[in-house]
């Protein structure tokens, strides 16, 4: 009985199939009762069941077609709407019930030409009863800034994408000024990317000669900064724009529009990150907020997602790196996300297959870290729980490190919270270490150079994702991912004690896209609190000092250092200062920093009364001398031309003479 219900539902099922089918196939033709054309306004028109009506579109224009808004009704019959070509060729979309039994449907053009609207009543049947179509073109959703088409500037490579200025009105913003305004343009937004650097092309479509004006702006009902025009910059008469010196994370909003209005139609855009840390493929994108954070999947079914890293890494050097993922909000979504080494052929376009495949199988030459989070079973290689395991070649079946519980307390990490994960490599030990919020969750010992990637160690590194049947929204924080310049190019640091206040004073060489300094103390070395924080000039290729005075330190020895944080949420610490409360020392009568210092710089000297600094050569000869008052001051040696190599410093006050070592380089 169970088996005969089982065929007989399995044969209704393949009947409504072929019946459905069978509509769409069997409605294709009828007699063309009229031409349409449609407007950004609604119009409405009397139709008859098993005719159809042609109408030329623009490519990428949208079209709909309606019984249920814009003043369409159908209260006699249960209707169906269909595209056809021009030939009477069925090419979709088609609808039946849209509402109630009444159809709509959308249409965007594939290409400028001439299509149909076909018109029957359920089943493909005709019916002289008079019912009211509507129909219009859509205005572009982009048609005003506050409707700007986002689009992702951080990719390797120019993704076109086509659009149109078809129904596009007039923006209430100011005249940019430049090619040809006259109205009739169309908006899109993006984010400047870390490298703060942008370029902006287009292609042409319809619309042979076209212009671009780009602005900066906090939003899009704020004020704005015209910040760039082109005309004739890119192919043939099509405009282009390569900005740099932007600031990383700031808000653009683009205008483009047809030179002198003069053309309407379908163009295409796409923008480039001119100094990417990292190429995306598949469905993998930059998540709009202006950070260094990465979308791998969208919560859509069978969806992959790869990044990597443009510089390859040597791995005879050590590393350790740390990283935040999410793996969504669904516990029963999937597939997960790996970490993984790769010199596979595809380089920096490596991809592999969704579902349990996680996107990097079955590609060879790669050494996999997989967060699993959907069960395949033992076969797959598989647990029950949310796991980690580690793979070597594409090979997510036959793990080398069996998958154990990848969170130490949970089994769920699809729980819509951003995870830690840690990894460490040191090519001494050939040990390598993956950890997940704090925990120690697995190590392998193995020569992975010689026996994963044929002795080579250069290889890039990145994430891979996707999703299969079941989904999740996967994303991902890399940092400064290795490879990429470091946020900042550590100086000095130092802190000392003067007038029972700490002073720490720090400098940098270099920094690139860096947001502040946050000072943070400890009694024990170990547990550190914040105590202040700073602004870091943010991007210097020169030297960049700083000062902080800790107020209140504690009664013993207060341990310092400093948490550099990257505008995209990446930190890097200092190393670790001490300074002893209790201590009597000529630290609490002088101070000098940097040291080591450059020849080239002058240094700096805290006194804590008047006194006389001398400097004095290894030889004992005297190179510099200066006279003080009590405060901050400068020893200006930089006019000396001291050679590299240590001096000695003689500070004479009222209460005595000290002495301290100074160290100059080039």
């Amino acid at each position: 009985m169970v088996t005969f219900i089982r065929f007989a539902v399995l044969s209704l099922l393949l009947i409504l199939t072929w019946f459905f089918a069978e509509v769409k196939a069997q409605c294709g033709g009828g007699p063309v009762a009229g031409s349409l054309t449609p407007t950004s306004s609604w119009q409405t028109i009397c139709v008859q069941g098993g005719v159809g009506y042609s109408f030329n579109a623009t490519q990428a224009s949208t079209y709909v077609f309606s019984f249920c808004q814009g003043g369409g009704s159908a209260p006699s019959w249960d209707t169906q709407l269909m595209i056809l070509d021009n030939s009477g060729t069925y090419i979709g979309p088609y609808n039946n019930d849209f509402c109630g039994t009444s159809s709509q449907i959308t249409f965007v053009a594939p290409a400028t030409a001439t299509y149909r609207v076909l018109i029957t009543k359920y089943n493909c049947a005709s019916d002289p009863t008079c019912q009211t179509l509507a129909y219009q073109v859509s205005i572009p959703t982009n048609d005003n800034i506050c409707g700007a088409t986002y689009i992702y500037g951080n990719s390797c490579i120019l993704n076109y994408t086509t659009y149109t200025t078809n129904q596009a009105t007039n923006s209430p913003q100011a005249n940019p000024g430049c090619a040809g305004y006259n109205g009739r343009d169309v908006w899109f937004a993006t984010k400047v990317p870390a490298s703060g650097k942008l370029l902006m092309t287009t292609n042409s479509g319809a619309i042979t000669d076209g212009a671009m004006a780009v602005y900066k702006g906090s939003s899009c009902a704020g004020a704005l900064t015209q910040i760039g025009c082109d005309d004739d910059s890119g192919p043939g008469t099509m405009p282009e724009l390569n900005l740099t010196g932007l600031t990383p994370g700031d808000s653009l909003f683009i205008r483009f529009w047809s030179y002198n209005n003069t053309e309407v139609g379908t163009f295409s855009i796409a923008l480039k990150d001119q100094a990417p840390y990292y190429c995306m493929s598949g469905e993998s994108s930059e998540i709009n907020n202006g950070g260094n954070c990465i979308q791998l999947t969208p919560n859509k079914q069978s969806q992959i997602g790869c990044v990597w890293n443009t510089t390859q890494i040597n791995m005879s050097t050590a590393f350790d790196y740390t990283y935040t993922v999410n793996l969504g909000n669904s516990d029963g979504g999937a597939d997960g996300m790996t970490f993984t080494l790769q010199n596979n052929a595809a380089g920096l376009s490596a991809c592999g297959n969704p579902g349990s495949m996680l996107a990097i199988g079955p590609l060879t030459n790669t050494f996999i870290v997989e967060f699993d989070t959907f069960n395949n079973g033992p076969g797959a290689g598989d647990i029950a729980a949310d796991h980690v395991a580690i793979d070597v070649n594409g090979n997510l079946a036959s793990p080398v490190v069996p998958a154990i519980q990848a969170s130490a307390s949970s089994t769920n990490i699809e729980d819509g919270l951003d995870h830690t994960v840690r990894i460490t490599w040191n090519p001494g030990t050939q040990v390598f270490n993956v950890y997940f919020d704090g925990s120690l969750r697995m190590s392998y010992t193995n020569d992975i150079i010689t026996n994963v990637f044929g002795g080579n160690p250069l290889v890039y590194w990145g994430f891979t994702s996707s999703t299969g049947t079941f989904t999740n929204q996967q994303s991902l924080c890399p940092g400064t991912l290795p490879g990429a310049p470091l946020p900042v190019t550590w100086g000095w640091f130092d802190a000392y004690m003067m007038n029972q206040k700490v002073n720490l004073f720090w400098g940098t060489y270099s920094e690139e896209n860096s947001k502040e300094f946050i000072v943070e103390r400890s009694a024990d070395g170990k547990n550190f609190s914040p105590v202040g924080t700073l602004t870091a000039k943010g991007n210097s290729k020169s030297t960049s000092q700083y000062e902080f005075i800790d107020e209140y330190p504690l009664q013993k020895y207060s341990y310092y250092r400093l948490k550099q944080t990257d505008i995209n949420g990446a930190y890097t610490y200092s190393v670790m200062k001490v300074v002893n409360n209790g201590a009597n020392s000529s630290g609490d009568i002088f101070h000098l920093y940097p040291n080591p210092a450059s020849s080239k710089l002058d240094i700096n000297i805290e006194l804590s009364e008047d006194a006389t600094v001398s400097v004095y050569d290894n030889a004992n000869v005297m190179v510099h001398q200066q006279s003080f008052q009590e405060g901050k001051g400068t020893l200006n040696v930089s006019q000396e031309n001291i050679a590299p190599g240590i001096y000695y410093v003689m500070v004479q006050s009222s209460s005595g003479v000290y002495y301290t070592k100074l160290i100059f380089f080039n």
